[in-house]
C-alpha cells in the first residue's frame, strides 16, 4: 500500500519547473534566519503541487523503482532534489551528499546552498496520502474506535516490508562472515598443513561477505529515513490542517500543541528508524541457535537460554521507561504551557515584580518532572549498560556449560562465536531494546495527536439570506461555546482550606491544579438570537460588559456552536477583533495580508486609517519589522493596522469588534468619518461600540444583555422606547456632561501599550530625526536573528555542562565507572584466550602407567583457577553495569536541571527588550525541544559514545598486541578515518544548526496562527497560512533529511574502512600463523569483526553527540550573553517599609530611548506631581505618554535624567523592590491560566471576603457568583473564556487588593460600557483617595475628575496645569484636543 513510493512519469516533467520557481524564490530571500511568518501574496496562485493520487499496481512504484538502475548519467538541474535521480549505488553510498559536505567543508553551507526537498517527501503530498487513510479509518469503525495507528501503519507498510527484507539480508551475510569464513581461517591457522593461497580464499570471500552486509545495511537505513520523514511530515501537516480549520483548542492549550510539533513529532520519526529492527533479534537467534547445535554440546544451549532470559527483562525495562516516559511527558507538557502563558505575559509579571513566584511555580512543576526523568533515565541507563554485557555473560556461560560436560573448547570454536555474539547478537539486541522503547512511547504519541484530529471543528455553514437586501442574518439561533473545566482531585478542596496561609508555592495541590489538562464543556453564550444586518447599512451594537457583543460578531461570522436556528450570510468577511491581531512580518505585509499589492488602494488605506503620521516615524517606514503580538506598536496603533488589514482585502461585509475604543477622541473620530461613514458607505459594517456619539450615526442599533438582544432600532427609536439604551445613553453623557461643567475635561490620546513594547512606535515617534538617518535604518528590523555558531562546538560548552554535573572530579569518577564496566567485558575475552591458549596437560594413558599430552583444556592442572576466574567476570560485569547506570543517570539528569533552572532565572530576569527582539518560537524552542534533548536524548548520546569508545580503545590495544604490524595499517586508516569523520563533522554541524533555527520559525508560526485562528477563518486565509506552514515545515525538513544523509554517508565510508582493517587482520593471522598461537588470532580476529558495527556507530555517536551538545550552546550562549534587568545601576538604598508613604512625583531633566540605534521618545521631561494628585496624561499618538510609566517602573533605563518618589532616586533601588511598591492596570487585561482567585490573589494573602468586596466594587461580584466554582471557578489561559471587559474589571479588583500608593490607570476601561464606567470611576475614587493616580484614557469622563492635565508632544511635556486653566486658553493644545471632542460630539 507504500503510495509513498509511487510515482508518475508524466507529472515529472511538470513539476520540475515548479520545484526550479522555488529554489529561485527562496534563493532570492534575503538570508535571514527569523523569516516573516505571513504567507506571500503568490502562495495561494503560484503554488503547484504533485497531488497524490491512489493507484493500484506497480506503476505506483515507478518512482522508487528507478533507484534500482545501477548507474544513472542523466544530467539534472541542481536544485532537483539529487537522490531522486541518484543510480543504485549512488543512492545506497549516498554519493550524491559529497558535493554538499565539501562546500560545507571548504566555505560553509547556508539554507541558500541547499537543494529542494524532493517532490515525494513535502508534508503536503504525504499528508494528503494520510487524510484520505485517516478519512477511510473514521467511516469504517467511527471516532472512538479509529486507530491512528493502524492508519500509521497501512501509510508505511509497503516500505517498512522492504526495509525488513533488506536487514535480513544483513543480518544473513553478516551471521555467514563469523560463522563460515572466519572459522575456516582459524582451521587453516589450526593446521600445519595448508599453503597461503588456501587461506587468501578465505579472506577474499570474508570480504566480500561484509561488503554485502554493509551494502544491505546502509540501504536498511536509507529507506527507513524517508518513510520516517514522510510520515513525521504527513502527521504534522495533518495537524496543522486540522488547527487552522478549529475555532477553539477547547481543552488543549497553546504549549501543549507546540509539544505535538515540536517533541512528538520527533518520535515518530524515531519509531520508523528503530521500529524494523524489532525482526533482528529473532533472525540473529534462531542462526545462534543452529551454530551452537552444530559446534557445540547441546548443553552449551544453556547460554542461549539464560540470553533469552534477558529479553523478558528488556521488556519489562522498557515498559517500565515508557510508563515513566508518559508520565513526565504530562508534567513536561504543564510546564511547556506555563511557559507560553509567562512569555505571552511578561510584560505584566515585570509590572507586578511577579518574576519570582512565576519563576518558584515552574521550578516546582520541573522539580516533580525531575523525579520521572530519574526512573527512566536509570532504566533507560540499565538497558544500554546490559545490551553489550549480555552477549559477554552469554558467552561465558556457553563455554563454561561446555567444558562442564567434559567437551573441550579450540579457538576454532570459541572465537567466531565470540563475534556473533559480540557484533551480531549484541547489535541486534541493542535494536531491540531500542525498537521497543520507542514502540511503547509511540502509542502516548498517536494518542496524543488523535485527540487533536478528534476536536470537534464547530463549522456553522451559512446559506445566503431569503431576503436579498440582508447581508447577515441570524434566526431564532442558540449558540455555546467551551467552558474550561479543571480536573481537580476531590481532596482539592480539604487541602486548599490547609493550606490557605502558606504561599502557593509550598502548595503543590494548587500548583498541579493550576496545571493540570483541561476538560471542556459547553455553555451557552447567546440564546434566542434574532439579528439582521441589511446590505450597505451600518450597524451598531453595545450592551454592557459580558452581554455577548462579541460573542454575536463570531456567531455571525460562524465561528461559534450552533446548537439550534439558522445563520444566513451573502459575501466576503473581514473581521477586527477587540484585540487586534498582529503577526512578525513587515508593516506593509500585516496590511496586505496575503494580497496582492495595490498601490493606490494602499495609500488610500494608510490615508483613511490615519497612519502616515506612524510610517513616518517607523524606523523602516512601511519596512519596519512588527514583532510578535505586534511589540513595538503601541495599541492604538494595532488596531488601526488590523482596521487597514480589512479595509485593504476589500470585502462585502465588515465585522469591527469595538476598535476605535483604543484611539484618541481625534483620531477616532478621524478614522469614523473616513473609513466607517465614507470609505465603507456600500459595504455592510456590523459595529461593536460603547461610543454614544457614534451609536446615533448607525442605520440601526442592536442592544444586547445577558447573551440575548433585548432592544433593536434606530437611535432615536430606542431613545423614545426609553428602556435599557435610553438608560445607557443617558448615563454615559449625565457623566460626562457632569465632570465637564467646573472645565475638567482631559482628551486623552491613543492608548498606548504599557511595556517597551507598547512603543516602539513612541520609540520612533519623536520628530527629532538629527543624525538619525543612520539609526532609523538600523531600527528597520526588530527581532534579533539567532546567532548561529560555527565551526566545532567550543569546549566553553562541555564545560558549561561538566560544571552543570557537579564538577571535573564527578565526571573523571563517571569515566571510570564505565572503564570498569567495559573492561570487564573486554578482559573476560582476553582470560578466555589465555585459556585456551594455556591448552590442556598430562594424562595417564588407561592401563599402564604412560602419561601422554592431550589438547582438551579440561584436562589442564591449573583448569579449576582458569574456570573460577572466567566465571566471576558476571558478577563483576552486572555490578559495574548497576554501578555505571546510577552514576551517569544522577550526574546528566543533575546537569539538564541544573542548566533548565539557571536559564529559567536568567530568561526571567532578562530585560524587557530581550523578549521583543526575540521570538517567542524561539524561547519556546529552548523550553520544549532543548530542554527535551537534554533531557532525554544527551544523556543516552553520551553513555552510548562513551561505552563504545572504550569498546574500540580495548579491541585496537588486543589487535595491536597479538598483530604489531597492524599498528602501520592503523596510520594510515587512521589518516583515512580522520579526513572522512571531519568531513563529516563539519558539514553536519552546519546542517544541523540550520535543522535548529529553521524549526523556531515552525513554532512560532503554530503559536501566532493558534491566536489568530477568528481573523484568518474571518478572511478566509486558511490555504495561504497552510501553503505557509508546509513551505516552513519543508525547509525544516529538508535540513534534518540532510542531517541523516550524512550521518549514514560518514557511516558506509567508516564501514569500508574497518571492514578493509578487518581483512588486513585476517591477512596478517595467515602470513603469521606459525609465530601465533590460534586462540590469539582467534582473539584479534573477534575484535576486528566486532569493530566493523561498533567503529562507525561510535564516530555517528560523536559526531551525534556533538550535534546535542548545540541544545547545551544555545542554553550556554544565552547564560554569557543574557543580562540581568536593572544590572547596569548600583543599589545603593533599601527604603523603609512603609515607602512611598506619600505618592510624591518627580521627573528631573528625563531623556530615554529605547533601543542604541533609535531616537530619543523622550526629551529633556521635567515635571512634580504632589502626593495624593489625580492626573491625566494626554498627548497625540507616539507623543511619549507611554514612556513616561516605562521610565517610571524602570522597563527600560533612562539615560539621562533623575526619577524620584517620596524624594529617592528610583534608579537606585531593587527593581523588585519599586515595582511591588507600584499597581498598573494595563490597557491589554491579562489573565492567567488557573482560577479567578490565584488571578486577583496568586500569593494568598487575602481573606475570601475581601475578594468578594473587590470583585463588588468593580461590579463583577454577580459574574463571578454565577460561575461554578465561584472564586475557585476556571479561568482560561489568557482568560480566553471571559470577555476583554470583563478581564479589564477583574484587572481592576487585582489592582483593588493591590492597595498600593500610586496606581497607573492605562486605559483600564477602554472595552466597558459607560455606565459600568462611570461606577468603577467612583469606586477607584473612593478606594484611591489619598493615592497617586496617573490616568492615561481616551474618554472624557474618565479624566475629567483630575487635578491636573499632563500633556505630551513630541517626547515633550509641552502643558501641565488644571484641565480649567488650560481650557482658558484657546490656542492651548490641550483645548485643541477639547475642540476635536466637541466636533466628534
Amino acid at each position: 500500500m507504500s503510495q509513498t513510493m509511487e510515482g508518475n512519469d508524466s507529472n515529472d516533467k511538470q513539476t520540475e519547473s515548479n520545484t526550479q520557481h522555488n529554489h529561485n524564490e527562496r534563493s532570492s530571500e534575503p538570508d535571514r534566519q527569523q523569516q516573516s511568518l505571513l504567507p506571500k501574496a503568490s502562495s495561494s496562485t503560484a503554488r503547484q503541487v504533485r497531488e497524490y493520487i491512489p493507484r493500484s499496481g506497480m506503476k505506483k512504484y515507478n518512482h522508487a523503482l528507478s533507484n534500482l538502475i545501477p548507474l544513472r548519467y542523466q544530467n539534472q538541474k541542481k536544485e532537483n532534489w539529487p537522490a531522486d535521480n541518484a543510480g543504485l549505488f549512488s543512492y545506497v553510498y549516498i554519493t550524491w551528499m559529497t558535493p554538499y559536505l565539501w562546500k560545507a567543508y571548504k566555505k560553509g553551507l547556508t539554507i541558500k546552498d541547499l537543494p529542494d526537498i524532493s517532490l515525494y517527501d513535502t508534508c503536503e503530498y504525504n499528508a494528503l496520502r494520510l487524510d484520505i487513510l485517516w478519512q477511510q479509518e473514521l467511516s469504517q469503525n467511527g471516532p472512538n474506535a479509529a486507530s491512528l495507528f493502524m492508519v500509521a501503519w497501512r501509510f508505511v507498510r509497503t516500505r517498512i516490508c522492504i526495509s525488513c527484507f533488506l536487514l535480513s539480508c544483513s543480518l544473513i551475510f553478516g551471521f555467514i562472515s563469523p560463522t563460515i569464513l572466519m572459522r575456516k581461517i582459524l582451521q587453516h591457522v589450526e593446521s600445519s598443513e595448508e599453503g597461503f593461497w588456501d587461506g587468501f580464499k578465505w579472506v577474499l570471500l570474508l570480504m566480500l561477505c561484509d561488503s554485502l552486509r554493509a551494502f544491505f545495511f546502509t540501504w536498511t537505513w536509507n529507506m527507513n529515513y524517508k518513510t520516517g520523514l514522510r510520515l513525521k511530515s504527513a502527521c504534522t501537516a495533518l495537524l496543522y490542517k486540522k488547527i487552522i480549520r478549529l475555532n477553539s483548542l477547547g481543552n488543549k492549550s497553546t504549549g501543549e500543541v507546540i509539544n505535538l510539533f515540536c517533541n512528538d513529532s520527533q518520535r515518530l520519526f524515531d519509531v520508523i528508524i528503530y521500529g524494523p529492527m524489532i525482526i533482528s533479534g529473532p533472525i540473529v537467534l534462531s542462526c545462534g541457535i543452529i551454530y551452537i547445535v552444530w559446534l557445540f554440546n547441546p548443553i552449551a544451549l544453556i547460554g542461549i537460554i539464560a540470553f533469552l532470559s534477558f529479553y523478558p527483562c528488556q521488556y519489562f525495562i522498557s515498559r517500565a521507561t515508557g510508563y515513566f516516559r508518559s508520565k513526565s511527558v504530562s508534567i513536561t507538557d504543564a510546564r511547556v504551557r506555563l511557559m507560553s502563558e509567562i512569555l505571552e505575559c511578561i510584560k505584566l509579571i515585570k509590572m507586578y515584580s511577579w518574576e519570582k513566584y512565576f519563576s518558584q511555580k515552574l521550578l516546582a512543576i520541573r522539580k516533580k518532572e525531575e523525579r520521572w526523568l530519574h526512573k527512566t533515565a536509570y532504566f533507560q541507563s540499565l538497558s544500554i549498560s546490559l545490551t553489550p554485557a549480555v552477549p559477554v555473560i552469554s558467552a561465558i556461560i556457553t563455554f563454561l556449560a561446555q567444558v562442564a560436560s567434559g567437551s573441550g573448547l579450540t579457538a576454532s570454536q570459541v572465537f567466531p562465536f565470540v563475534s556473533v555474539l559480540n557484533a551480531q547478537i549484541r547489535t541486534s539486541f541493542m535494536f531491540l531494546q531500542v525498537a521497543l522503547v520507542n514502540i511503547a512511547a509511540i502509542k502516548i504519541t498517536f494518542g496524543r495527536i488523535k485527540s487533536v484530529l478528534l476536536l470537534d471543528e464547530n463549522c456553522c455553514h451559512a446559506s445566503k439570506p431569503i431576503v436579498r437586501s440582508q447581508a447577515v442574518a441570524i434566526a431564532n439561533g442558540t449558540f455555546v461555546c467551551d467552558s474550561i473545566k479543571l480536573q481537580t482531585d476531590a481532596s482539592f478542596d480539604s487541602k486548599k482550606k490547609k493550606n490557605l496561609s502558606s504561599p502557593v508555592t509550598d502548595n503543590p495541590t494548587e500548583l498541579e491544579n493550576l496545571n493540570q489538562p483541561q476538560e471542556a464543556k459547553y455553555v451557552e453564550v447567546l440564546g434566542d438570537i434574532h439579528f439582521g444586518a441589511p446590505k450597505g447599512k451600518l450597524v451598531g451594537i453595545c450592551g454592557h460588559v459580558g452581554s455577548g457583543k462579541s460573542s454575536l460578531l463570531l456567531a455571525a461570522l460562524g465561528q461559534l456552536r450552533m446548537t439550534k436556528g439558522h445563520i444566513l450570510r451573502e459575501g466576503t468577511c473581514a473581521y477586527v477583533s477587540q484585540q487586534a491581531w498582529i503577526v512578525n512580518g513587515t508593516f506593509k505585509e500585516n496590511i496586505l495580508f496575503g494580497e496582492e499589492f495595490d498601490a493606490k488602494r494602499y495609500y488610500h488605506t494608510i490615508t483613511i486609517c490615519n497612519l502616515k503620521e506612524d510610517l513616518n516615524v517607523l524606523p523602516g517606514g512601511d519596512d519596519t519589522e512588527i514583532g510578535e503580538r505586534g511589540v513595538n506598536l503601541s495599541g492604538g496603533q494595532k488596531q488601526r493596522v488590523a482596521l487597514a488589514r480589512a479595509y485593504y482585502a476589500n470585502r462585502d461585509i465588515y465585522f469591527l469588534d469595538d476598535p476605535l475604543s483604543a484611539v484618541d477622541a481625534y483620531v477616532g473620530s478621524y478614522i469614523f468619518e473616513k473609513l466607517i461613514v465614507e470609505a465603507l458607505r456600500n459595504k455592510s459594517v456590523l459595529f461593536v461600540t460603547h461610543n454614544i456619539q457614534f451609536l446615533k450615526r448607525c442605520d440601526e442599533i442592536y442592544m444586547m444583555s445577558a447573551g440575548k438582544i433585548v432592544e433593536h432600532g434606530t437611535h432615536e427609536d430606542l431613545m423614545r422606547l426609553d428602556r435599557e439604551y435610553a438608560s445607557m445613553v443617558r448615563s454615559g453623557t449625565v457623566a460626562a456632561e457632569d465632570n465637564l461643567s467646573p472645565g475638567k475635561f482631559a482628551g486623552v490620546t491613543q492608548k498606548n501599550i504599557i511595556s517597551t513594547g507598547g512603543s516602539e512606535s513612541e520609540k520612533a515617534e519623536s520628530k527629532h530625526k538629527e543624525n538619525d538617518q543612520e539609526k532609523s535604518y538600523k531600527g528597520t528590523a526588530l527581532t534579533v536573528a539567532e546567532k548561529a555558531e560555527t565551526g566545532a562546538v567550543k569546549s566553553h560548552t562541555y564545560h558549561t555542562y561538566i560544571e552543570a554535573t557537579g564538577g571535573y572530579l564527578i565526571a573523571i569518577l563517571v569515566f571510570f565507572t564505565f572503564f570498569l564496566n567495559v573492561g570487564s567485558s573486554a578482559f573476560s575475552t582476553w582470560w578466555l584466550a589465555v585459556w585456551i591458549k594455556a591448552g590442556g596437560g598430562n594424562v595417564t594413558v588407561p592401563g599402564s602407567n604412560d602419561t601422554i599430552y592431550v589438547e582438551d583444556i579440561n584436562v589442564n592442572p591449573d583448569f579449576s583457577f582458569y574456570r573460577n576466574v572466567y566465571g566471576a567476570f558476571i558478577g563483576g560485569i552486572l555490578l559495574t553495569g548497576f554501578i555505571r547506570g546510577f552514576a551517569i543517570t544522577f550526574t546528566t539528569i543533575k546537569a539538564s536541571t541544573t542548566l533548565h533552572n539557571t536559564f529559567l532565572r536568567k530568561i526571567i530576569g532578562s530585560p524587557l527588550m530581550f523578549f521583543e527582539t526575540t521570538p517567542s518560537g524561539r524561547i519556546q524552542n529552548v523550553f520544549s525541544r532543548d530542554i527535551d534533548e537534554i533531557d532525554n536524548y544527551l544523556p543516552i548520546s553520551i553513555e552510548n559514545m562513551v561505552q563504545n569508545i572504550f569498546s574500540c580503545n580495548f579491541a585496537i590495544f588486543f589487535i595491536c598486541g597479538v598483530l604489531p604490524w597492524f599498528s602501520i595499517a592503523l596510520f594510515l586508516f587512521g589518516a583515512l578515518f580522520f579526513f572522512v569523520s571531519k568531513l563529516f563533522r563539519i558539514g553536519m554541524r552546519d546542517l544541523k544548526r540550520m535543522e535548529n533555527i529553521s524549526r523556531s520559525p515552525v513554532l512560532s508560526f503554530v503559536t501566532t496562527t493558534i491566536q489568530g485562528l477568528s481573523t484568518i477563518h474571518a478572511f478566509q486565509k486558511e490555504k495561504n497560512f497552510l501553503y505557509r506552514f508546509e513551505e516552513l515545515f519543508n525547509t525544516n525538513n529538508l535540513c534534518q533529511h540532510l542531517c541523516q544523509a550524512a550521518m549514514r554517508w560518514s557511516a558506509v565510508r567508516l564501514d569500508s574502512l574497518v571492514i578493509a582493517s578487518s581483512c588486513i587482520t585476517a591477512l596478517l593471522v595467515i602470513l603469521f600463523k606459525n609465530e601465533i598461537s590460534p586462540a590469539f588470532a582467534g582473539l584479534a580476529m573477534a575484535y576486528a569483526t566486532q569493530m566493523t558495527g561498533i567503529f562507525q556507530y561510535t564516530v555517528r555517536l560523536m559526531s551525534e553527540t556533538e550535534v546535542r551538545f548545540i541544545s547545551v550552546e544555545r542554553i550556554s550562549y544565552y547564560l554569557k550573553t543574557l543580562q540581568r534587568e536593572g544590572a547596569s545601576r548600583t543599589v545603593a538604598l533599601k527604603p523603609a517599609d512603609d515607602w512611598p508613604s506619600r505618592g510624591k512625583i518627580e521627573f528631573k531633566a528625563v531623556q530615554l530611548r529605547y533601543r542604541e540605534e533609535l531616537p530619543l521618545v523622550l526629551i529633556d521631561v521635567s515635571f512634580s506631581i504632589k502626593a495624593g494628585e489625580k492626573i491625566g496624561i494626554v498627548g497625540r499618538t507616539g507623543s511619549g505618554k507611554s514612556s513616561l510609566v516605562v521610565a517610571l517602573f524602570r522597563l527600560v533605563e533612562i539615560c539621562e535624567g533623575i526619577i524620584k518618589i517620596d524624594g529617592i532616586d528610583i534608579s537606585k533601588l531593587e527593581l523588585d523592590v519599586l515595582r511591588s511598591k507600584l499597581s498598573i492596570i494595563p490597557q491589554d487585561p491579562i489573565l492567567f491560566g488557573g482560577t479567578i482567585r490565584s488571578n486577583l490573589d496568586p500569593f494568598q494573602q487575602h481573606a475570601d471576603c475581601d475578594i468578594w468586596s473587590a470583585l463588588e466594587k468593580t461590579q463583577m461580584k454577580d459574574r463571578v457568583s454565577l460561575m461554578p466554582g465561584n472564586l475557585d471557578a476556571s479561568v482560561g489561559f489568557g482568560g480566553n473564556n471571559l470577555s476583554v471587559g470583563e478581564r479589564q474589571l477583574l484587572c481592576l479588583s487585582r489592582a483593588l487588593l493591590h492597595s498600593a500608593k500610586m496606581l497607573i490607570l492605562d486605559e483600564a476601561t477602554a472595552a466597558v460600557d459607560p455606565e459600568t464606567e462611570a461606577t468603577v470611576q467612583n469606586t477607584l475614587q473612593n478606594e484611591f483617595a489619598d493615592c497617586t493616580v496617573l490616568t492615561i484614557a481616551h474618554r472624557l469622563q474618565t479624566v475629567v475628575t483630575c487635578n491636573r492635565i499632563l500633556v505630551m508632544s513630541d517626547g515633550k511635556v509641552v502643558e501641565f496645569d488644571a484641565p480649567t486653566v488650560l481650557l482658558s486658553r484657546p490656542d492651548s493644545e490641550f483645548s485643541k484636543l477639547m475642540a476635536a471632542t466637541d466636533k466628534n460630539a
